[in-house]
This record gives structure tokens, sequence and C-alpha cells, in this order.
């Protein structure tokens, strides 16, 4: 989609009726960015650190039946994993829209105004929660308990530049938004497919895993792959991303595809 295009809609909901509790969050994969805000950035503003190409890497989820919210919207025009903080001192890890990127740098000459940051909040926060949680809602009524996967990506562990990552992080708020015995099983099931797995660091999960895993019958789980799994095996700056190495992409696809057996299991 082009950057003057307009958008028909904000997210793209597929499977909503699925026969399973299972329910795919992908909140930052989106690449969509409104005129004005366009209009409104730093020359040299770079929304780095999206969860590049997701939709494509996890196709096979929706294509095996899997409900699936999928957010079309840049998380840099309002993030939909964060709880509502407007606070302009807060940075992209707190603020549910950023006033500076990533890599801590400006992205507005002067403070987004209070009437803009309002606007946002309606127009492409609110939308995503509020479908999630109507499908959650739903699944409850329907299966007794539902499950919610939220997939990232990410490049590099942010602010432990001297520790080396893993390639899956995986983030239950420290064994809180799912049982145990389910991270270990999830956990055993990344390192038979040849990914090296960490716990909880140092994502624990964002607001979505959080806010709907400590609700009654929820069982909510982030799921981080690191970039050099799937998009180059190179280092990564402050920098958009417009391809992938293809081997690399369908070769890390392959070894993905265990999700589709281990989602189908729980009920």
């Amino acid at each position: 989609m082009g950057e003057n295009e307009q958008l028909s809609a904000t997210f793209e909901l597929l499977n909503a009726d699925a026969a399973s509790p299972v329910v795919i969050s992908l909140p930052h994969s989106g690449t969509w960015i409104p005129a004005d805000m366009r209009k409104h950035l730093l020359p040299t503003a770079v929304l780095a650190n999206s969860d590049w190409f997701l939709p494509a890497l996890y196709d096979f989820l929706p294509q095996t039946g899997f409900t699936t919210l999928i957010n079309r919207v840049n998380r840099y025009v309002a993030d939909p994993n964060r709880a509502v903080t407007l606070d302009s001192d807060h940075d992209y890890r707190y603020a549910t829209i950023y006033q500076r990127n990533t890599f801590n740098h400006p992205l507005y000459p002067q403070p987004i105004p209070p009437e803009t940051l309002q606007s946002r909040l309606r127009t492409y926060y609110w939308p995503y929660r509020h479908a999630l949680t109507t499908i959650l809602k739903q699944k409850q009524a329907k299966f007794g308990h539902a499950y919610l996967i939220d997939l990232h990506s990410f490049a590099q562990y942010p602010h432990y530049p001297g520790v080396k990552p893993k390639t899956i992080v995986l983030g239950n708020d420290h064994d809180r938004t799912t049982s145990k015995i389910f991270r270990q099983k999830l956990s055993a099931a990344f390192a038979a497919h040849d990914f090296t797995v960490e716990n909880n660091f140092p994502f624990r999960g964002g607001d979505i895993t959080r806010y709907y895993g400590h609700q009654p019958n929820i069982t909510a789980i982030q799921i981080e792959l690191r970039y050099n799994q799937y998009i180059d095996q190179r280092p990564f700056g402050e920098e958009v991303l417009t391809q992938y190495q293809t081997d690399l992409f369908r070769k890390a696809q392959d070894r993905l595809r265990f999700l589709r057996d281990f989602l189908k299991q729980l009920r």
C-alpha cells in the first residue's frame, strides 16, 4: 500500500468463526502511516523496529484456519501493545504514541498536540484493542477458554548490548499469563526445531499479553523471533526494511510450521 493511499480498515480479521479457542495477534506488523502524520515527521525520522513481514511469515496459521488479527497501521501511529499513556517523556517501551523512535531519536520538531494524540487513539489504537477484546470474549463463550498468541520480532536485546540474543524469546509475565508447564512445552517445541529460547528476558510480554493474560480463562503468551532467523543474517541498525532473503525466509517458515500442530492441540 502506497503512503498516500487511504486505509479502508485499520486491521484485518481472518477466520473469526474458527472452531478453535486460539487467537493469533500481530499488532506491530503494519506499515501504513496517515498522510497527516507523515508530513509532520522530521526529515531524519526513521520508523525502525517494526515486526517486519510477519503476516507473510506466519501465513500458514490463518491458512490452517486459526482466527488471526493483523494490524495494518504502523506501530508509530499508535501502539496497540501498550497501555494508554500519553506522557511525552515516556519512551517507546511505555508510550502509546511515540515522540521518539526505538533508537531514542526525535520523530517530530515539537510535541504532538493533545488533540492529535486523542484522535490517533480513537482512530488507530482502540479499533484493534476492541476487536481483540470481542474475539477473546467470543472464544470464551464458545469454548470456555481462549488462547492468545501474540507474534513479534526483534533485532537485538534493547539496552543489553553485551548480551548475545537467543533466537526466540517467550514472554508470559514470568508464568503469570500462562502456566509454567505451558511455557515449558512451547519452549521445548521451539528447541526441537533448532531455535534457542529465552524466557521473559528482555521481553516479558507487552500490554496485550499482560492485560488479557491476567483475565480469567485466557492463556496469553508473546513470541519474539529474532530478525536474523528470517530476514537476513546480518546486523540490523536504525533502518526501514523492505525486503528479506528469500531462502532464509522460506527455511524459517518451514521451521515454524510445527506451531500448527502445537496450537491444534489446544482445547
